[in-house]
């Protein structure tokens, strides 16, 4: 593992941890904020201690409690989570196997992209126009896997599932096979595949956990990113019109996938990107995907987010020797930490300063905290000011 991904690493994990603790700590924190309000004077929470690690102000509270409160939701499973740490914020339900409906067409387009070449033809057989949603394919047509994976995850066409499965691996049966090993091999514990669309099967089901896991392999293509972030496009002589309404009306909507059937009610997992960083929800046995998947993207943009951790340019940063020279204090980065909001206020900084102030050379690090938990260590160097 390179340094950087280990710093990333390093910093992902001690949030988290500071999060888990800010959850632990929440009934505590309200009891104590009820004790505090009979007293004499404005409430402060404190961690203890002389000097106390951290204050908590009574909108400091309440941000904290709204924080970890799932909103009113009408899925029987759903989770939020940070698209880039996978971090699972909010869940209910999260681990429980149930119909995936299209969703299912997520891992269809991730074998077909590990195992094919968006430019390879695909002659489409007479046995993949299978009914339901389709993105209108007639047998002997010859189009693009790339063709065929538009058609797959804009309008969840399952003859364009079918097609790719034939092409991939020969038949629908081989193909679900390469899934549930795909499945297997990503750790996937509540997951098993029977199809390639995602249409109604006994023993089909998926997580809403192993679903968010699966739209972050696919994310990381670019070309699954591209086609879950288009809104309508034009292919092989068809105009495609993306069946995730998100993409239109929420802003930052970039994916990713819906899915409806009988049995699985109303499914979408969701992603949307704000200020460079990707929150993603999933919802399944909805009654309205849409409007529970608003809320949960809402209450991400609303209480969490990435944190620019950044030197102070002022005389905190320099130092002056006894011969006069002065040397500032100089970050070799300003990496970003995924924090709940409550916890900005609570960042503090301290310096550990070493060597004589050549410019260029080791001058020690920063250290971030929220509390007594580090978040982040930066090397620092001497430049002149």
């Amino acid at each position: 593992m390179s340094q950087s991904s280990r710093s990333r690493f390093q910093m992902h994990f001690t949030a988290a941890g500071v999060r888990r603790q800010g959850s632990r700590l929440l009934v505590w924190l309200i009891l104590c904020l009820a004790w505090a309000l009979v007293g004499f004077g404005p409430p402060v929470l404190t961690s203890g201690g002389t000097p106390p690690a951290w204050r908590l102000y009574p909108d400091q509270v309440r941000l904290l409690a709204a924080t970890w409160r799932m909103p009113p939701l009408s899925a029987r499973a759903a989770l939020l989570a940070d698209g880039e740490t996978g971090e699972i914020l909010l869940q209910h339900n999260a681990d429980q196997p149930l119909p995936p409906a299209s969703t299912t067409k997520m891992m269809t387009a991730l074998v077909t992209l590990e195992r094919a070449r968006p430019d390879e033809i695909v002659i489409v057989p007479a046995e993949a126009l299978i009914g339901n949603a389709s993105m209108g394919l007639r047998a002997g047509e010859q189009l693009t896997v790339q063709d065929l994976l538009y058609g797959l995850l804009m309008v969840s066409g399952n003859d364009a599932a079918m097609a790719l499965a034939y092409h991939v691996a020969g038949s629908p049966e081989a193909f679900v096979e390469l899934m549930n090993r795909r499945a297997a091999e990503m750790g996937l514990k509540h997951t098993h595949f029977v199809n390639p669309h995602g249409l109604d099967a006994p023993g089909h089901v998926a997580s809403a956990a192993d679903l968010l896991a699966i739209a972050r392999e696919g994310l990381a293509q670019p070309l699954f990113a591209r086609i879950v972030a288009t809104p309508r496009k034009e292919v092989a002589g068809r105009l495609l019109i993306n069946r995730n309404e998100l993409l239109t009306t929420y802003p930052g909507a970039d994916g990713v996938k819906t899915g409806t059937t009988d049995a699985a009610g109303q499914c979408l997992v969701a992603s949307a990107t704000r200020e460079g960083h990707r929150a993603i929800s999933v919802v399944l046995g909805s009654n309205d995907r849409y409007a529970d998947s608003r809320a949960l993207l809402d209450h991400y943009f609303t209480y969490f987010g990435w944190r620019r951790l950044e030197l102070p340019r002022n005389d905190l940063s320099r130092v002056r020797w006894p011969d006069g020279r002065v040397r500032e204090l100089a970050a070799a980065s300003a990496p970003e930490v995924f924090l709940p909001r409550w916890q900005w206020p609570l960042i503090r900084m301290v310096y550990v300063i070493e060597g004589d102030g050549t410019p260029g050379s080791p001058a020690g690090r920063a250290i971030f905290r929220v509390g007594p938990q580090v978040i982040a260590e930066v090397p620092l160097t001497w430049r002149e000011p």
